[in-house]
């Protein structure tokens, strides 16, 4: 079931101004919808869903569109055939487990219904809890019951704004698992707003980055986080390591940019890279988990042998499986972030103030032309 929209809107009592004008295809996949907090990413699903009514623009799915400004059609929430999930579980307190489930399909016989609800109770590990009541429930098993109640109605788009935030990191990564596994066996076109990092490279087969208001980029996963086309993405989605330099050679296959805090640095020039001309001006980066510390005891590789830098280590920070490192430049007034696992901090024996050489692995270092850079 693929999704199509073009949305605008001016809401002028939110503090300065703000408007929403994007344009976006789908098709059965799960798409991300990732920014700062306050960028429009719920406002887009209430556009959607049909709680708020744009000012402007048209909502398709599949051959037909539910939302038209130009044509006069807009129809109701109820007719759409959509679902929404919210962060806030949404079950009503009232009604059991399956009766909750069913809410959406008890204008059907009583076989389907009980044929219907017991299938999404195995589905979303419920079985045995089908005659308590939310209050008898855990965190995440209400917002597998939301879930579940949302795709008994069999939706063709499903909208989820932040389900798992208000859950336990532990609860937040079973429930990611589990939609996952549902979303291959119902392969509904799915919209999954999150400001989490994490969150978001785990769940996005596509990743749609808003920044107030407008869409900056949308691509595959691997496109968006590892190649950002504006400087607000790369930050947005923590590649930290940015620079700007001016590109002083180029050839077919490579491009060196000098920069005076880090020095000249290669990089490999990508088919869909931008076309790039001596002189220009550029922001160029590498994500912390892309650079490579150098073991002392064993030969460079070829594949890491340009873009070479010696320096220090000035702190280390461990954040669970990971460690993060703040790399100075020897003689360079540059600072690296670099992010390495837990197991090879320890074989490298790292410490503040060890000095080290890392590797700015050349195909990995994204450019962007300072004539398409924002932010």
């Amino acid at each position: 079931m693929s999704l199509s929209f073009y949305l605008k809107k001016h809401f002028p009592f939110r503090s300065g101004g703000f408007s929403i004008d994007i344009r976006l295809s789908a098709e059965e996949n799960m798409v991300v919808l990732f920014g700062p907090s306050g960028a429009g990413k719920s406002l887009v699903l209430n556009m959607l869903s049909g709680i708020i009514k744009p000012d402007e623009g048209f909502v398709r799915i599949e051959d037909r569109e539910v939302f038209n400004s130009a044509a006069g059609i807009n129809v109701p929430i109820r007719y759409r055939r959509t679902g929404y999930l919210f962060q806030d579980y949404a079950v009503f307190p009232h009604m059991t487990v399956f009766e909750n489930i069913a809410y959406g399909i008890n204008r059907l016989p009583r076989s389907k219904i009980k044929a219907k609800v017991e299938e999404l109770l195995e589905l979303m590990r419920l079985g045995g809890l089908e005659n308590r009541f939310p209050i008898e429930l855990s965190g995440g098993q209400k917002q597998r019951v939301a879930l579940a109640r949302t795709l008994a109605t069999e939706p063709r788009v499903l909208f989820l704004d932040e389900p798992f935030s208000a859950l336990d990191y532990q609860v937040r990564e079973k429930l990611r698992a589990d939609l996952l596994m549902i979303h291959q066996k119902y392969p509904i076109t799915t919209l999954f707003v999150t400001h989490d990092l994490e969150e978001a490279f785990i769940m996005g087969e596509k990743i749609a980055v808003i920044n107030n208001g407008r869409l900056e980029q949308f691509g595959t996963r691997e496109g968006v986080f590892y190649k950002p086309k504006t400087k607000n993405v790369a930050k947005f989605l923590g590649a930290r390591n940015i620079f700007s330099g001016i590109i002083v050679s180029l050839n077919e296959k490579t491009v060196a940019i000098e920069n005076p805090d880090i020095g000249e640095i290669k990089a490999f020039l990508h088919d869909e890279e931008p076309r790039l001309t001596i002189g220009e001006k550029v922001t160029f980066g590498i994500r912390p988990e892309e650079i490579m510390i150098i073991r002392p005891d064993r030969p460079i590789d070829k594949k890491v042998q340009d873009n070479i830098l010696d320096g220090e280590v000035l702190t280390t920070l461990g954040k669970g499986a990971s460690h993060t490192i703040y790399f100075k430049v020897k003689d360079r007034d540059a600072t690296l972030k670099i992010e390495i696992p837990n197991f090879a901090y320890r074989k490298l024996k790292l410490s503040k103030g060890k000095t080290i050489t890392v590797s700015l692995k050349k195909e990995s270092i994204w450019i962007i032309p300072e004539r398409q850079a924002k932010g």
